[in-house]
């Protein structure tokens, strides 16, 4: 991780080691919104229980040491407006997260902040696509509580990234920022290639087209000598090379296919759940935040800044 104060590369890694937070704050999210979806439509105290599960995880992980700042991403605003309500002791409705996005909609007028871009639908098909139906816990408390942890976690990197050499921590913890940093980077990567990917999908429709042409060629070929009034032996043999032709199209078009998916869609998902997979197993083997790191972050966080420099979050 580089030492400077500011600069492309440093911003680089900031937008990464963000990035990430992003990835937690989203899967926290959907993991909300899976809590809250697995009681019935009539349950009364569904909203009240989801607010409970919210607030007992965010006291639990001490959430509010990870404030979110003014370059919040929706799915982090969001889910920080659902936290205060689930916190408030006057709110005894609990907790919906259509109520959550308008109230931060709302909340990005009062600041004069641009409007959110994303609903609850954008996230869930968002990770679909991205994802391909990534492998989450069954059991709907278990991703709310790991992707809250992991959020908590990767916030911290982040702020080791955000201040750079400005704050002076232990080397384990330096060493798993700057592993984010990889991660994220690799995380912007990969949806980057979804993205081109997304763009130029007629090529595996162009092999899917030519093989139904061949087969049905062959279909009218062997229609045509059926009629023909030719002896049965004849006819078969007549059909021989028709099935030869058909089979090396075949075999063509199925390498064809192959190859678009080496550079399509698939091929971009499976990098991108290869990529979850690793940040996912990087913030879980995190090393402990010692006392001297928390102190330590939260002087440089504190310190005044020179006039013209980035600020940490």
């Amino acid at each position: 991780m580089t030492v400077d104060e500011d600069g492309p590369r440093r911003d680089a890694e900031l937008a990464a080691a963000r990035r990430v937070v992003d990835v937690f704050a989203t899967e926290a999210l959907l993991a909300l919104d899976r809590y809250a979806q697995s009681f019935p439509a009539d349950a009364k105290d569904g909203p009240r229980k989801t607010a409970d599960e919210l607030a007992h995880w965010w006291r639990r992980l001490k959430m509010d040491d990870a404030t979110l700042g003014a370059d919040a991403t929706d799915a982090e605003q969001i889910l920080l407006q659902a936290a205060e309500m689930s916190l408030d002791p006057e709110n005894e409705f609990g907790l919906t997260l259509q109520e959550a996005t308008e109230k931060a909609d709302l909340q990005t007028g009062l600041e004069s902040r641009p409007a959110l871009r994303k609903s609850m639908a954008d996230f869930r098909r968002e990770f679909d696509e991205a994802y391909g139906g990534a492998s989450v816990p069954s059991h709907d408390d278990e991703w709310l509580a790991a992707s809250l942890t992991r959020l908590a976690r990767a916030a911290v990197l982040r702020d080791v990234v955000a201040e750079g050499a400005r704050v002076q921590v232990s080397r384990p913890l330096r060493d798993a920022a700057e592993q984010m940093v990889r991660d994220g980077q690799r995380l912007i990567d990969g949806h980057d290639r979804l993205t081109a990917d997304r763009a130029a999908p007629a090529i595996r429709r162009g092999a899917r087209n030519r093989q139904l042409l061949a087969v049905m060629e062959f279909a009218t070929y062997v229609t045509a000598v059926g009629v023909s009034g030719v002896p049965p032996l004849a006819g078969a043999a007549l059909g021989v090379p028709a099935g030869v032709i058909m089979a090396a199209e075949t075999r063509r078009n199925r390498a064809a296919y192959r190859g678009a998916a080496a550079t399509g869609l698939d091929p971009a998902q499976a990098q991108l759940r290869s990529v979850r997979t690793d940040l996912i197993n990087s913030v879980d083997n995190q090393p402990p935040v010692s006392r001297r790191d928390t102190r330590a972050l939260g002087a440089a966080k504190n310190r005044p800044r020179a006039p013209g420099s980035s600020p940490s979050r």
